[in-house]
């Protein structure tokens, strides 16, 4: 699947200014901000809350084109993705969020990372319908995709980077030595308060930066 110096990175936030259920949220009526704050109060999924709201998105095909235009992909990519190659690093996605809108976006820039994610379909009346991977060798049922099962089973072949910014991505940055951590978002703040090092990022292009230079 990939090579000996693996770059994993979550999509949301991370390879994008902002995260696509945020978006979503500031579209729908206020009552859909209900499922995020369940699931941070431990009474709902991570899957089940991120689900629920995409599932409410019951506009046209030209209005969620729109609203993925607002997660304002970072326009270094490509090249940084050229040069990891050239320095021998593959790049994974793991996402806790859906597959569909992951590969409309990173198409047009001519990459193509292996991806793992939650699947689903945008279906007018239906919304984003983003079912569990219960066929993937890392389903967790609390996020869809366990971004830890891959960090582990990535970690015996050779090097790996972990790359995040939110809560499920807490879990898989701990388990890489702290040069090869970066973090932005919620999960730089809460790497600083339990005192674990990484190095911050604010643009994905500078992660390919720090490990060729």
């Amino acid at each position: 699947m990939t090579g000996n110096r693996v770059v994993v990175t979550d999509f949301d936030g991370t390879m994008t200014g902002r995260d696509f259920f945020r978006i979503a949220l500031d579209f729908l009526p206020a009552s859909f901000g209900s499922y995020w704050e369940e699931y941070e109060n431990g009474e709902l999924s991570h899957f089940d809350a991120l689900a629920a709201i995409f599932a409410g998105l019951r506009c046209s095909g030209n209005a969620v084109s729109a609203l993925l235009e607002e997660m304002t992909m970072d326009q270094g990519i490509p090249a940084a993705f050229k040069q990891l190659r050239e320095h021998g690093w593959s790049v994974v996605v793991a996402s806790a969020g859906c597959e569909w809108y992951i590969r409309r976006l990173l198409a047009p820039l001519g990459v193509a990372p292996v991806i793992h994610a939650n699947p689903g379909i945008f279906i007018e009346g239906q919304g984003l319908v983003m079912q569990p991977p219960v066929g993937s060798p890392y389903f967790n049922s609390e996020t869809g995709i366990d971004k830890a099962m891959l960090v582990r089973d990535l970690l015996p072949r050779g090097t790996v980077v972990y790359a995040g910014d939110g809560r499920p991505d807490l879990a898989p940055s701990l388990l890489v030595p702290p040069p090869q951590r970066f973090a932005k978002g919620w999960l730089a703040d809460e790497l600083e308060r339990q005192g674990e090092p990484y190095v911050r990022f604010e643009h994905w292009d500078e992660i390919a930066r720090s490990l060729t230079q």
